[in-house]
C-alpha cells in the first residue's frame, strides 16, 4: 500500500538533507584551508545552517509546485488547452533562455553563455512541464474534485516503463538542442551565425516543455519495454542520458562548461539526491507519523538555523573557509547582508559584513577614511593618518656601467615565475631567459602589485601602486591621468630615444591610456594578430615573432645614441596554442601554456642574438618580468584577474646590466621599483612621483642598511577588494570586501600558499604584517595631495568663494545647488583641452546611493563618460555637508579625429536607472541632466 505524504514532508526532508550535505561541504571547506578544530567545527555549523535554510526555501517551493502539478493532473485536460499552455510556458522558457545567453554575452563572457543557457532552459522546461497541466486545468475551468477526493496526499504517479526512457531522453535532447543553439551565439546577437543560434534556441525552448508533457503521458510501449519493467527501463534511460551527458561534457567542457559554478551545482544535486532517497525510503513504510504542529516546529528549526549562521559567521576562519570553498554560503550571506543593510551603504554589521556603524552611511568598509579626523570611516580598526610616501634616494651608478647605456624593458603577459627554468621549473620552457638570468641579477622574490594587465602595467609605467595613481575613468579600463609622470616621459627628458611596442589592444593609441606619453615610436598594430574571442579574456593568434622583429628594427635603426625600448610579448595569454617551431610538452592546458612560453623564449633569443651581432649587447641593460601570473587550479582558481595568490602575482624579475656581475637576490622587489631603477641606470635625476625604490644597490652588491622591504599588492573588481603584503618570508592577504577575512602563508615552508596560518599561535608574524598592511592601506586610501585639493576646492559655510564666470543657479534634487561654471574656452580645435570649473553648494545631506555623472555629448551620437569623484577624488558625495561650497576642476579633451560641431557637457545624480530631477526644468536636457556647458569644436583649417 502506497503511503501518502502529509503536508510539509518535502520541506522537512529537504531541510534535513540540506543540513547534512552542508555539514559535509563545510568539512570539505575547513579541510581545504587547513582550519583548526574550532574553526572547522564553526565552518561546518555555518555551512549546515545556511544550506538548511536554503534547502528549506527550495523544498517549500518544490512542494508547492508538486502539489499544484498534481492538482492539475487530478482531472483530464482538454487537449487544446494543454497545447496552448505548452506554448505559453515554452515562450517563457525561450525568453529566459535567450535572456541568460545574451546576459552572459553582454558581460563579454563567452565561457558561460552556452552552459548557462542550457541549464536555464533545462530547469525552466522541467518547471513548465510540471505546471502545464495545472494551467490547462485552470483554463479549462474544470470544477474542483468531488467531495471526499483526496488532494493532500502525494503518491508516486502510475507510469509505464516507457516514461523512464522517454522523459530523461527528452530532457537530454532538449538541453542539447539549446546548447547547440547557444554555441552559435558568439558575437553580437545580430550577427548571421548568432541569428541561427537564437532561432534554434527559441524553437528548442518553446517545444521543450510540451515535449516533456507528452513524454510523461505516454502509456504505450511495446513488448520490449513492458518486459524491461520499471527498474530496467530506469537503468537503461540513465545509461543513455549519462552517455549523452558525458559526450557533451567531453566536447564542450573546455570552452563552454568548465566555467559554470560546478560546486554550487554539485551541492544542489546532492541535496536533491539525498532528499529523493529519503522520500523513497519513507514511501516504503506502511505508516508515517509526523508532529501535528509540524509548521511550528519547522519555523523553530529555521530560526535556529538562522541564529547559528549569525553566530558562526562572526568566526573569520569559518567565514573564510566557507566563502572560498563551500557552495552556497558566500552568495547567500552576501545577499543576507544586503537585506539587513540598515543604512543602505552596501555593507551590514551582520554575517561578517564588517560595518562598524550601520546607522551612518558614510561609515562602512570600502569608503574613504579621512586622515586624522578621529573617525574610522572604513572600519579597519583605526583612523587613517596623513603621511607622505618618500622613496629612498638614487644610488651612484658604478663606473663599469656604460655611460651610453641602452635600456630594454621586456614584459611578458601572464608569465608565472615558477614556470621558468631559472626559478627551478623542470621543463625546458625558457633556455634563453635562463641564460640571461645566469649573466644578470635574478630576483627570487619578484612580485606584481595587481593580477591583471590593466593595473600592473600602469604600475610599471608610473612607479606607483594602482591606488596611488590618479586615473581618468572616462573610458572602460581607465587611463593614467595626464598629471601622472611616466617612465617614457622621464627617459625622453634624459636624452633617450624612446620606443614602445605592444601587442594587446589595451594599449591602443586611440585610447590614449598614457603609455604613449614621452614615446618617440609607439606601435600597437601587432595587436591585430590576436583575434578576440568575444572580449579581452581570450584571443587566438600569435605575435612573438613579429614583436621580436619590430624590436630588432628599433635597435638596427638607432645603433648610436641611447635607446629605451619597452616591448610587451602577449602569446602566453589565453588561448594557449601549439607552435611547430618549438618542442611540444603535450596537449593539456598547462602543456600548451608552457609551449607558449617556449615559443616566446625562442624569439627573445633571436632578439638577444641580433643585439650581439649589432655590437649593442655590451651596452644594453635587459629587464624581463611578467605583468602577472596565471592560475591552474591553485585555490580552485583558473586564469587571473581577481586574486593575489603567488600563482597570479609572483612573476620573474631578471635584470642584466653590462658591467655588473650576476647575482641571486632574495630581497623582495615589485613592479613599482622598475621605473626608478631604469631612471637611476640612465644617470638621470630622481623623479619624485616614482614611489618605488631603485634596485641599483642590490644590483651593485651594496650591503643593505635598511630592513628587508615588503611588496604591497591590491585588486579591486566587481568581486570586491583584496589587499596583500609580501615580505621575504611571509604573505598576508586581506580579503577586505565582501569577505572581511585574512590569510597568511609561510613563503619559506609553503611557497605555493597551500596552508593558511592566520590565527595560528605559532605564526605571530602574521599579525604584525597585517597591521603593516592596514597602515599601508590607510595611507594609500587618502588621495594624493589631499590637503592641497581640499584647500583650493572646498569652502566651509560662510567662507568667501570666487564667483563663476557663467552663473547657472540650478538645483539637482534636494541636496545640490549648481552655482555656475567657468570654462577656459568655448571654441576649440581638435586636440585641445577645455579646463572646466563647476561651482556647487550642498543644501542638504544627500541620500545614500546616489552618485554624480559627468557626460559629454556630441554630434553623431558621440558620448564620453567623464564620471569622477569631485575635487580629484577628495570629496565623495557622502562627505558633503549642508552649507559647504565646492569648486570641482577637471579637463575635457577633444582628441584629434573628433567630429566638428557642438558638444554639450551635462551633470546630474544617478542611482541605478533613476536620476534626480533638475530645477528649473528649462535647465534640464529632458533626461534628468543639467546642461552645464556648450563647447564648439571648429573644423580644421
Amino acid at each position: 500500500m502506497k503511503t501518502p505524504f502529509p503536508r510539509g514532508t518535502f520541506v522537512w526532508v529537504g531541510m534535513c538533507a540540506g543540513a547534512g550535505v552542508g555539514l559535509l561541504d563545510g568539512a570539505r571547506a575547513a579541510w581545504a584551508v587547513g582550519a583548526d578544530v574550532v574553526g572547522g567545527a564553526l565552518a561546518m555549523a555555518l555551512a549546515a545552517a545556511v544550506d538548511a535554510v536554503a534547502a528549506f526555501a527550495v523544498a517549500l517551493a518544490c512542494e508547492a509546485t508538486i502539489r499544484l502539478a498534481l492538482w492539475g493532473r487530478q482531472k483530464p485536460r482538454a487537449v487544446g488547452w494543454e497545447m496552448f499552455s505548452s506554448v505559453l510556458f515554452g515562450m517563457a522558457v525561450a525568453a529566459s533562455t535567450l535572456g541568460a545567453a545574451s546576459g552572459a554575452i553582454e558581460r563579454k563572457n563567452r565561457f558561460l553563455a552556452a552552459g548557462i543557457a542550457a541549464l536555464v532552459s533545462l530547469g525552466a522546461a522541467a518547471l513548465g512541464a510540471l505546471l502545464i497541466p495545472a494551467l490547462a486545468r485552470l483554463l479549462s475551468r474544470f470544477r474542483a474534485a468531488p467531495a471526499g477526493a483526496t488532494r493532500d496526499p502525494i503518491t508516486a504517479p502510475s507510469v509505464s516503463p516507457i516514461v523512464w526512457l522517454s522523459i530523461p531522453v527528452t530532457l537530454a535532447a532538449g538541453a542539447s538542442v539549446v546548447l547547440v543553439g547557444a554555441l552559435r551565439v558568439r558575437g553580437a546577437l545580430n550577427a548571421p551565425a548568432s541569428r541561427v543560434g537564437v532561432v534554434l534556441m527559441i524553437a528548442g525552448a518553446i517545444v521543450f516543455p510540451g515535449a516533456l508533457v507528452f513524454a510523461s503521458r505516454l502509456r504505450m510501449g511495446g513488448r520490449l519495454v513492458d518486459r524491461l519493467g520499471h527498474r530496467r527501463a530506469a537503468v537503461l534511460s540513465g545509461a543513455l542520458v549519462g552517455a549523452a551527458a558525458t559526450t557533451l561534457t567531453i566536447l564542450h567542457w573546455s570552452n563552454d562548461l568548465r566555467f559554470l559554478p560546478w560546486t554550487h551545482i554539485v551541492v544542489g544535486a546532492l541535496v536533491a539526491l539525498v532528499s529523493g532517497l529519503s522520500l523513497w525510503a519513507l514511501s516504503r513504510r506502511t505508516e508515517l507519523r509526523f508532529p501535528r504542529r509540524m509548521s511550528m516546529f519547522g519555523g523553530i528549526a529555521v530560526c535556529a538555523a538562522v541564529a547559528v549562521s549569525l553566530l558562526a559567521s562572526e568566526s573569520e576562519t569559518a567565514r573564510k573557509a566557507t566563502f572560498a570553498h563551500a557552495a552556497w554560503v558566500g552568495p547567500l550571506l552576501v545577499e543576507a547582508r544586503r537585506v539587513l543593510d540598515r543604512d543602505r551603504d552596501g555593507a551590514s554589521k551582520f554575517f561578517g559584513g564588517g560595518d562598524c556603524d550601520d546607522g551612518d552611511a558614510s561609515i562602512h568598509p570600502g569608503t574613504l577614511d579621512y586622515p586624522d579626523d578621529g573617525v574610522d570611516q572604513d572600519c579597519d580598526g583605526h583612523d587613517a593618518r596623513l603621511a607622505t610616501l618618500l622613496p629612498p634616494p638614487f644610488a651612484p651608478v658604478p663606473a663599469a656601467v656604460p655611460a651610453d647605456l641602452n635600456l630594454l624593458l621586456i614584459t611578458i603577459d601572464t608569465l608565472r615565475a615558477d614556470h621558468l627554468g631559472a626559478y627551478g621549473y623542470a621543463r625546458p620552457t625558457s633556455p634563453e631567459i635562463d641564460r640571461l638570468a645566469t649573466s644578470g641579477a635574478l630576483f627570487l622574490n619578484g612580485w606584481a602589485h595587481a593580477p591583471s594587465t590593466r593595473y600592473s602595467m600602469p604600475a610599471i609605467a608610473t612607479g606607483r601602486w594602482p591606488s596611488a595613481i590618479a586615473w581618468d575613468e572616462s573610458i572602460w579600463w581607465p587611463r593614467i591621468a595626464p598629471s601622472v609622470r611616466t617612465i617614457g616621459e622621464s627617459l625622453k627628458a634624459a636624452g633617450y630615444f624612446t620606443a614602445a611596442l605592444y601587442s594587446f589592444d589595451y594599449f591602443s593609441l586611440a585610447d590614449h591610456r598614457g603609455f604613449e606619453r614621452g614615446i618617440d615610436l609607439f606601435r600597437d598594430d601587432r595587436a591585430a594578430l590576436h583575434h578576440s574571442v568575444n572580449g579581452p579574456m581570450e584571443s587566438h593568434g600569435s605575435s612573438s615573432q613579429q614583436m621580436a622583429d619590430d624590436a630588432i628594427a628599433v635597435f638596427e635603426s638607432h645603433r648610436s645614441g641611447k635607446v629605451f625600448a619597452w616591448v610587451h610579448f602577449y602569446d602566453p595569454h589565453l588561448s594557449y596554442e601549439p607552435h611547430d617551431e618549438v618542442p611540444s610538452f603535450g596537449s593539456q592546458r598547462m602543456d600548451l601554456y608552457d609551449g607558449e612560453i617556449r615559443f616566446t623564449d625562442l624569439h627573445l633569443g633571436r632578439l638577444f642574438q641580433r643585439l650581439r651581432d649589432l655590437g649593442l649587447w655590451d651596452r644594453t641593460a635587459v629587464i624581463i618580468t611578467g605583468d602577472h601570473g596565471e592560475g591552474f587550479g591553485e585555490h580552485g582558481i583558473t586564469e587571473h584577474g581577481f586574486d593575489l595568490y603567488p600563482a597570479q602575482t609572483k612573476v620573474p624579475f631578471i635584470i642584466r646590466v653590462p658591467g655588473l656581475p650576476p647575482r641571486r637576490i632574495s630581497r623582495p622587489a615589485g613592479h613599482v621599483d622598475l621605473a626608478p631603477t631604469l631612471l637611476n641606470l640612465a644617470r638621470a635625476p630622481q623623479e619624485p612621483n616614482f614611489l618605488g625604490r631603485s634596485l641599483l644597490p642590490e644590483l651593485s652588491g651594496v650591503e643593505p642598511t635598511t630592513a628587508s622591504p615588503v611588496v604591497f599588492q591590491e585588486v579591486s573588481s566587481e568581486r570586491g577588494k583584496k589587499r596583500a603584503l609580501v615580505s621575504a618570508d611571509w604573505q598576508v592577504i586581506w580579503n577586505w570586501t565582501p569577505d572581511n577575512t585574512t590569510e597568511c602563508y609561510d613563503r619559506q615552508r609553503d611557497p605555493d600558499a597551500k596552508h593558511d596560518l592566520w590565527g595560528h599561535a605559532n605564526a605571530p608574524e602574521c599579525r604584525r604584517l597585517k597591521a603593516s598592511l592596514q597602515e599601508m592601506v590607510s595611507v594609500l586610501s587618502v588621495p594624493p595631495d589631499l590637503s592641497a585639493k581640499l584647500s583650493k576646492g572646498l569652502f566651509p559655510p560662510g567662507a568667501p568663494m570666487p564667483a563663476p564666470r557663467t552663473p547657472l543657479d540650478a538645483r539637482v534634487g534636494d541636496g545640490i545647488r549648481v552655482l555656475g561654471q567657468s570654462a577656459s574656452a568655448t571654441h576649440v580645435r581638435a586636440g585641445q583641452n577645455v579646463d572646466v570649473e563647476l561651482y556647487f553648494e550642498c543644501t542638504k545631506v544627500l541620500p545614500v546611493g546616489w552618485r554624480p555623472f559627468f557626460h559629454l555629448l556630441g554630434p553623431g551620437g558621440t558620448f564620453r563618460n567623464l564620471d569622477h569623484i569631485p575635487l580629484e577624488g577628495a570629496m565623495p558625495l557622502e562627505r558633503w555637508r549642508p552649507g559647504q561650497r565646492l569648486i570641482d576642476r577637471f579637463s575635457v579633451s577633444l582628441p584629434v579625429g573628433s567630429a566638428p560641431g557642438s558638444y554639450r557637457l551635462i551633470f546630474g545624480l544617478f542611482k541605478g536607472a533613476a536620476r534626480q530631477p533638475i530645477v528649473p526644468v528649462a535647465a534640464s536636457d529632458g533626461n534628468g541632466a543639467l546642461r552645464v556647458l556648450e563647447i564648439q569644436l571648429d573644423r580644421a583649417p
